[in-house]
């Protein structure tokens, strides 16, 4: 993601088009400094370069000169959009949150926070491709949010895209922050939200522990996208 050469982003997929993503190794601490603001309206992903299949899992590349956070973010917000259409996932949001009260946002959002926490463990993603000509190539990895169930890891776009699914299939309206830590040049880490109450409310499953629910690593500067958004 700190790479300013071309960019790379390979979605794995298996069923209606669903995909696999990622956006890095990010340490975590505490607290949040500020944010930017929000971004709406629909954004548009890289180029499609080519795609192939082994039967079970489809897999899509799509590449870019820069690979802006536009065009990275478009990407794991269309991962939701569909992922949202897929009943498993509808079927395993709502088991997560059967034993809240009906109504109460807070515990459903606890609820998910908890199950991915015990299910899916934090991963690193692929490391950036040196060619023969000496160029470096980043790549980024998505998956589809069943995708990260059933794997059981992923980095910390593969948990905000499992997050905010299973946020939106409770009715939360989920949210995706992306931050600047103080000695990256980039943006450098992404992680979901809700918002309960008129509030957003972080689900940061990549925090160590298992008592981060609502808490937020220390960052610089911060920008938020609405999760659901498709590209143009």
């Amino acid at each position: 993601m700190k790479l300013t050469q071309q960019k790379k982003v390979i979605l794995l997929s298996g069923f209606a088009g669903l995909g696999l993503l990622a956006l890095g190794l990010w340490a975590a601490r505490r607290q949040h400094q500020a944010i930017a603001g929000m971004q709406f309206g629909r954004l548009r992903q890289a180029p499609v370069i080519g795609s192939y299949s082994d039967g079970a899992m489809k897999t899509t590349m799509r590449a870019s000169k820069t690979m802006p956070i536009e065009e990275r973010i478009a990407t794991i917000q269309d991962l939701i959009h569909k992922s949202v259409q897929d009943a498993e996932m509808r079927k395993l949001a709502l088991g997560i949150t059967r034993r809240c009260p009906e109504r109460d946002q807070m515990c459903e959002a606890n609820a998910i926070y908890q199950a991915i926490k015990a299910r899916v463990r934090y991963t690193g993603d692929v490391g950036p491709i040196i060619h023969p000509d000496g160029s470096v190539e980043g790549i980024d990895l998505y998956q589809a949010a069943r995708r990260t169930w059933e794997f059981g890891g992923g980095d910390c776009d593969d948990h905000s895209i499992l997050a905010a699914t299973l946020l939106a299939l409770n009715g939360i309206e989920p949210r995706l922050r992306v931050v600047r830590q103080k000695k990256d040049p980039d943006w450098s880490h992404i992680f979901p939200g809700g918002i309960i109450n008129n509030r957003f409310v972080a689900l940061d499953t990549t925090l160590p522990g298992n008592r981060s629910f609502g808490t937020e690593g220390v960052y610089v500067k911060g920008v938020d996208f609405k999760a659901i958004d498709l590209p143009a």
